[in-house]
């Protein structure tokens, strides 16, 4: 499905930071958050050239060596479409031979998948530390009727648009594709990956920059999708809280094989989310003790730098006082040879 963009990307508001361009292959990706995000970083860090290595070299409190490929400070020559100048985002168009793409998918089953994977799991980053204590956080379940109700009570977080929860990864996709600016050449349903694999392939040889394509399976969840999820209510809610996405690509999905699909989670699924769980409290406990570490030698060096700054004006003003009474003594003897010589 190609999207034609109202204004150009000179425009000065066509600056979205969720955008990752690629000038030598002519590839613009916009990242939409739970829709293969991941893996498509990647793929985009693989065609860029990163070295694998640049993500492990600082301290977080992410899950996986993996997960660290969505701190953008430690990409190397991947700019933002805010990051180019104008001239260089005039260029950016499949009129141009450029291939612009997104991922979107049913913001229902979207959302479910970024609970489970930001706090039924015990994420880290998100249970230990942005919205650690939060009361909405769900307890180990051990039962189809414990996830249902825990995501319920989310669901009725996420409803208050000034509630607690605000972020991407629940966030309208719609939002975040900005169509108004930027050309798209399709925008691919989650479902259609193969069909972007295949076609990005497809672009990279017509450019000259042959590569073989192909997706890992990175940040999965453990829990399918299942009808008890969306019934008493959560369903609707879903699609007031979404309403933008529903309204846009609607005409893509079709939710009555979910709701017509009853969970059949398993003792041993409940056993992978607890274990996923006393990692990441593991993960967490010891991000703490090595940021405390690490905050006490940034304490240290500092003091040590304001004793060393001690010390060098202590030395100046020793020599200063010692040098005083010796140009007196100078001063006071060549006055007494310049009178003996009178």
């Amino acid at each position: 499905m190609a999207v034609t963009a109202t204004a150009p990307l000179t425009a000065e508001h066509a600056t979205a930071p969720n955008t990752w361009v690629l000038p030598e292959h002519k590839v613009l990706f916009t990242h939409l958050a739970k829709n293969a995000c991941t893996s498509l970083k990647w793929l985009v860090a693989e065609l860029s050239g990163q070295d694998p290595e640049q993500f492990t070299s600082v301290l977080s409190c992410e899950a996986t060596p993996r997960m660290m490929i969505h701190h953008r400070r430690l990409w190397r020559g991947v700019r933002s479409l805010k990051q180019l100048e104008p001239a260089e985002r005039a260029e950016i168009s499949p009129a141009n031979g450029w291939f612009v793409f997104a991922v979107v998918r049913d913001p229902r089953l979207r959302a479910f998948s970024a609970w489970q994977s930001k706090f039924l799991v015990g994420d880290p980053v998100y249970t230990g530390r942005k919205f650690a204590g939060a009361e909405w956080l769900p307890d180990a379940p051990g039962s189809v009727e414990d996830v249902v109700r825990d995501f319920a009570r989310f669901v009725e977080v996420l409803r208050d648009p000034r509630g607690p929860v605000r972020d991407t990864h629940f966030a309208p996709q719609s939002t975040r594709l900005h169509e108004d600016t930027i050309p798209y050449s399709r925008l691919y349903d989650i479902s259609e990956i193969p069909t972007l694999l295949g076609d990005l392939s497809a672009h990279l040889d017509e450019v000259g920059r042959p590569h073989e394509v192909s997706l890992g399976r990175e940040n999965d969840t453990p829990l399918k999708a299942a009808s008890e999820v969306f019934e008493g209510g959560v369903r609707e809610a879903l699609e007031e809280i979404y309403a933008a996405d529903v309204d846009r690509f609607g005409d893509r999905w079709d939710f009555d094989p979910v709701m017509q699909e009853p969970a059949r989670w398993s003792a041993s699924d409940f056993r992978d989310i607890a274990a996923r769980r006393s990692l990441g409290e593991r993960i967490a406990t010891l991000y703490g003790i090595a940021k405390d570490e690490r905050d006490e030698i940034k304490d240290l060096k500092q003091e040590r730098a304001g004793l060393v700054r001690a010390n060098r004006d202590l030395e100046h003003s020793l020599a200063q006082a010692t040098r005083t009474p010796l140009r007196r003594v100078a001063s006071r003897a060549k006055r007494m040879v310049t009178r003996s010589d009178d």
